[in-house]
Order: structure tokens, then C-alpha cells, then sequence
């Protein structure tokens, strides 16, 4: 017959034991741990910004002297010697800026037209 207080004990001490076992894993993995020092963390950060900008010039304004600089499929290399913009990206950014501006108009429209509806109907309610 197992009482309640013998059922306590067993689960505080699995409790024990589980907790460390926790302890102990992680106290010996700690020594395999590098830290990021300062100067890793300056040169991530530069690798980081140059590939950035490399990516923006292939797509706008960088120097190309042929298509292959530019980036594929969103990027054409001009006459001037620049990458630019294909003419189905500034098809996507027209149709984005222009459904944004949809948008604000049918929710002003809307919210006018709610108004005039609640003013007109309240004579009837």
C-alpha cells in the first residue's frame, strides 16, 4: 500500500535527479563553447553590409557591362552601363502603390458612407 507522503518523497527525488542530470549536461558542455568576441562580431557585420550592397548595386545602379553582372530575372543591364529595374518589377510596385491607395479610398468612402447611412436612418429607427 503506497501512502500518499511515500508518493511525495519518490517524486521529489526523480525531481532531484532529473534536475541533476540537467545540471550536469550543461555544466560540461559550457567548456565547448566559443564566445563571440568584438572583432568576430565587426567582421560579421562588415560581410553582412558588403553583401547587401553588392545585392542592391546588381539591382540598381551598379556598374554592368553585360547582363550576367546584374541580378537574374529582376535587374537588365541599361545602355548607360547601370543595372536596372526590369519593367515587371515597376509593373509590381505601380500595381502595389495603387491598390494601397484603393485601399484608403474605399476605407474613407466607407466610413463616409457609414456615417451618412447612421445619420439618414436614425429618423426612422
Amino acid at each position: 500500500k503506497v501512502t500518499m507522503g511515500a508518493f511525495k518523497v519518490i517524486s521529489f527525488l526523480v525531481f532531484v535527479m532529473v534536475a541533476s542530470l540537467a545540471t550536469g549536461a550543461s555544466a560540461s558542455s559550457a567548456g565547448n563553447r566559443r564566445l563571440l568576441e568584438d572583432e568576430d562580431i565587426n567582421t560579421a557585420l562588415d560581410d553582412a553590409k558588403e553583401g547587401f550592397t553588392s545585392f542592391i548595386d546588381s539591382f540598381w545602379g551598379g556598374s554592368c557591362s553585360s547582363q550576367e553582372q546584374c541580378v537574374d530575372y529582376i535587374a537588365t543591364c541599361a545602355s548607360n552601363g547601370e543595372c536596372r529595374p526590369s519593367w515587371w518589377v515597376w509593373m509590381i510596385m505601380v500595381f502595389i502603390v495603387l491598390s494601397l491607395l484603393a485601399s484608403c479610398i474605399c476605407c474613407i468612402c466607407c466610413g463616409i458612407c457609414s456615417c451618412i447611412i447612421d445619420c439618414c436612418c436614425c429618423c426612422f429607427r
